[in-house]
């Protein structure tokens, strides 16, 4: 008995607690309604953004300059309009190109009223423009072809001293296309790309690089890449024939021995190519008769660029004159 007492206690101590929570609940909806309706009939001030479009652009045109991609809109208005802007309105604003474009001028111009009036549009009647970022719009455009012209790079470009720039660099393409009038047009003949510094290479680079923007002008593209190869660089031995020069025609000048090793570091791609590349020489007109020593000395005449550090293991031979 007492414990159905104490079970029928419990039961109205959680409907009472229920009811309060419930009861808690409903004020807190209210009062959420209640504030909700306040605010959204209050006039409030935000930031709105509106994107922007230029439409029926001629094929025949390019816009040398480029358009604002939104207009940031700073708006007066009812609390409720605001919501509505967010989940009801498409704010975006699209423009003739013909509406606002002056042949004379070349320019696509939308002055301060005539953006707002735009704007104006996608808002209640009742709202207030208080600031528009661009405020107006000034475009330059041209009917004329582009011209192609040439890039001429800036760069600085060095590899790690076990490596080499094996090969030129070069760019994804060696020209531009420029748009602007006819006069601009005159007086540009080339490009340039902004600086590009790389240093201690140890692999192939590639890396974007921007030209340099000319006033009045649209170049297209912007941006080329740059290829740079880089290969490591091993060391390679090889026996190297002398060649004499300069050896009177009744002498018969013999060396001993006739060729000497040479040491150089080679691109990798290179190691396995056998090539007569490397040229040495003893030059008859070079050697001093009167002494005693038999020895020639023996030089380096030529080699190709990419190889580095070379030398003679050996840097003179013997030598003996016969008399034909």
């Amino acid at each position: 008995m007492p414990s159905k007492l104490i079970g029928k206690f419990k039961i109205r101590a959680k409907s009472k607690l229920t009811r309060s929570i419930l009861l808690y609940l409903v004020f807190v909806v209210i009062s959420a309604m209640f504030w909700y309706f306040i605010t959204l009939n209050k006039d409030v001030q935000q930031d709105i953004t509106f994107q922007f479009e230029i439409t029926n652009l001629p094929k025949s045109v390019t816009m040398i300059d480029d358009a604002p991609s939104v207009i940031n809109v700073t708006v007066r208005d009812k609390g409720s309009a605001f919501l509505k802007y967010s989940l009801f309105s498409s704010l975006k604003i699209k423009v003739n190109f013909a509406d606002f474009a002056e042949a004379n001028s070349g320019y696509f111009r939308m002055n301060a009223v005539q953006l707002r009036n735009a704007v104006k549009k996608h808002l209640n009647r009742e709202a207030l423009i208080v600031s528009l970022l661009p405020s107006e719009i000034n475009l330059k455009f041209t009917n004329l072809p582009g011209k192609k012209v040439p890039i001429r790079p800036d760069w600085n470009i060095e590899a790690n001293i076990q490596y080499e720039v094996y090969g030129t660099p070069t760019l994804s393409q060696d020209s531009v296309m420029v748009y602007s009038d006819r006069e601009t047009l005159a007086e540009i003949n080339e490009v340039y790309t902004y600086h590009a510094e790389a240093t201690n290479l140890t692999d192939t680079l590639r890396r974007e690089l921007t030209i340099a923007p000319i006033r009045g002008a649209k170049i297209v593209p912007r941006t080329v890449t740059l290829m740079v190869p880089v290969e490591q660089l091993i060391e390679k031995h090889k026996n190297v024939n002398i060649t004499v020069r300069n050896t009177p025609p009744d002498v018969n000048f013999v060396l001993f021995p006739s060729m000497v090793e040479v040491s150089y570091l080679v691109p990798k791609s290179l190691y396995k190519v056998n090539r007569d590349d490397i040229k040495l020489i003893v030059d008859y007109n070079s050697i001093d008769l009167t002494s005693k020593s038999n020895k020639a000395a023996v030089m380096l005449s030529e080699y190709p660029g990419v190889y580095k550090n070379v030398e003679l293991l050996t840097d003179s031979v013997e030598y003996i004159i016969e008399k034909r």
